[in-house]
């Protein structure tokens, strides 16, 4: 892709928050017993490491309500600017905290913590990204997809990492560097944003002294539906890419791999991950988004349960691959048009609120797939259990998603979602 007419140092940012996200996935297996070594249980410890790992989406909702409104109410920069070293700080500090073994309950506490605090900052910084790419002339999907695509490199480049640190024998402290690596490019993503522009969007709403004194109020009183679409298609595509990715991952341990050949084995769907969104993104601006969303969920809907076939048994790599390879395509059909449907539905006043707020709360529901699949796969005592998981996913989406394309039509905004830098909707 091309991204000469893309701000780099505002897409930077969504490569370095995927980073940060990735590692903290993929490292849960190791810092399981570094930070939660109170239970000789391994299980027990993988548990508790994923939901350490989904407590990074917890706290997104109070910041997405606390940066939506900084950035409807002053400016999309602002808030950008907050958010990456938001971001940075709380990663860095992970890379050298203490474990179990020096200080205690303290680790997995202070870890929790930490976690929380990037998860503050997180949902801002996603939405933000993507609202400026908007806002600034890239209105038709290929364009958000490939910024979404964007972080899907950084799912790689974490995964290499990961794989690099847990090759040494020193593994119980070289784990530190993704995290370490992770906020220093932070820091300098924050140094370039210094001088990036306002947005058209943000400088025409407050031309026409339209700024929201409550985004939040706007949304509930007039978009309440629009934000729910938002969640739930969020929830619904995080959750399947983190299957394959985060889960994925566990897979490939359960087929005895070691915990750095699975990582190793992962990128391949970091970079599968990325050309499927691509590919959607430009397959949706010749088809319509809604059309192409509402048959990727009806598809994974009816897939849900064969896909999850593929990972029960005995487990061999064909099988793994082939699981990811349908998975990751079918979800891209959905990611790639999530932030230019949303978007466009949205108005500027109160966008980077309502986006931020739907982005940060649908990664609550989607963050937690990792610990809900093996939960599930604990209860059934089979992986055939992940199916339900899925099925809570897939269902509420495609009929969301068909509401709003009948509101839309009915209230006859679609040439507003048909205007000349976008696609029809279908």
């Amino acid at each position: 892709m091309s991204f000469m007419k893309y701000n780099k140092a505002v897409i930077g940012g969504h490569f370095v928050i995927s980073f940060d996200n990735v590692i903290n996935g993929f490292l849960a297996v190791v810092m399981a017993p570094l930070f939660f070594g109170s239970s000789n249980d391994p299980i027990v410890q993988l548990l508790s490491s994923y939901a350490a790992y989904a407590a990074l989406f917890v706290t997104g909702p109070v910041g997405a309500l606390t940066f939506g409104r900084m950035g409807d109410k002053f400016g999309r920069k602002n808030a950008l600017l907050v958010s990456i070293m938001g971001i940075g700080l709380p990663v860095f500090a992970i890379g050298i905290l203490p474990t179990y073994s020096t200080i205690g309950v303290a680790a997995p506490i202070i870890l929790i913590i930490l976690r929380m605090l990037q998860g503050f900052f997180k949902g801002a910084e996603y939405s933000g990204v993507l609202i400026h790419n908007h806002e600034t002339g890239n209105k038709r999907v290929s364009s958000s997809a490939n910024v979404i695509s964007l972080g899907c490199f950084g799912g790689c480049a974490a995964a290499v990492v990961c794989w690099c640190a847990t090759q040494s024998e020193y593994v119980n402290w070289s784990w530190r560097i993704p995290f370490t690596i992770g906020g220093m490019l932070a820091f300098v993503v924050f140094f370039f944003r210094m001088r990036i522009p306002e947005t058209d969007d943000y400088i025409e709403i407050l031309n026409q002294q339209r700024v929201s004194r409550s985004p939040i109020k706007e949304l509930v009183s007039h978009h309440k539906l629009e934000t729910l679409v938002g969640i739930v298609i969020c929830a619904m595509y995080m959750a399947f890419a983190y299957s394959s990715m985060i889960f994925g991952n566990r897979l490939f341990q359960q087929a005895g791999y070691s915990v750095s050949q699975s990582m190793l084995f992962s990128v391949f769907d970091m970079l599968w991950i990325s050309i499927s969104i691509s590919i959607c993104g430009k397959v949706a601006d010749k088809i319509g988004m809604v059309r192409q969303m509402q048959i990727g969920s009806l598809v994974l809907m009816a897939a849900s349960y064969p896909l999850c076939m593929l990972i029960d048994g005995e487990l061999t790599l064909f099988k793994i691959y082939t699981y990811m390879i349908f998975v990751t395509f079918l979800s891209a059909s959905i990611a790639s048009c999530s932030a230019a449907y949303v978007l466009h539905l949205l108005p500027a006043h109160c966008r980077y609120t309502g986006f931020a707020l739907s982005d940060s709360l649908g990664a609550i529901i989607g963050g937690a797939t990792p610990l809900m699949m093996l939960l599930f796969s604990s209860i059934f005592k089979t992986n055939l259990g992940c199916a339900l998981w899925f099925y809570i996913m897939t269902i509420p989406t495609f009929v969301l998603i068909t509401l709003m394309n009948r509101r839309i039509k009915d209230k006859s905004i679609q040439p507003e979602i048909k205007g000349k830098n976008t696609v029809d909707m279908g």
